[in-house]
């Protein structure tokens, strides 16, 4: 009696990296994705992906459904669901005038002090 399902085995680390390699190439998204760490869930039958960047994360986001669905179908797991973490913090923008600016420069950089001696008719 022939088998309706294939077997689907266990997914290891080492598979989903290869797998994840895979599908960055074939989706060519090689550049957005060779960054990313990619793990096994907690739960069975999740990834997790780490975003370093608020890049990768905005970026990421409308390929997610394409590069999950290329997953599923090397893996065999058709329910195979994805989690992006968020691994940075979103910064406020600050706007600093061109005073402030100079004062910070000038704590990572004490020569320019001598350069606004040297050159006083450049605005820092």
């Amino acid at each position: 009696m022939p088998k309706l399902q294939a077997e689907v085995r266990q997914l290891t680390q080492e598979d989903l990296e290869r797998y994840w390699n895979e599908v960055a190439t074939e989706l060519q998204l090689g550049e957005l994705m060779k960054d990313a760490t990619v793990k096994l869930g907690e739960q069975h039958g999740t990834i997790e992906v780490d975003a370093q960047t608020t890049y990768f994360h905005d970026e990421f986001k409308p390929h997610k459904t394409e590069v999950l669905e290329a997953l599923r179908a090397k893996t065999g797991m058709r329910m195979l669901d994805c989690k992006v973490n968020q691994l940075f913090v979103d910064k406020d923008e600050v706007i600093y005038s061109p005073d402030e600016k100079y004062k910070a420069m000038l704590q990572e950089h004490p020569a320019m002090m001598a350069m606004r001696k040297l050159f006083p008719n450049i605005d820092f």
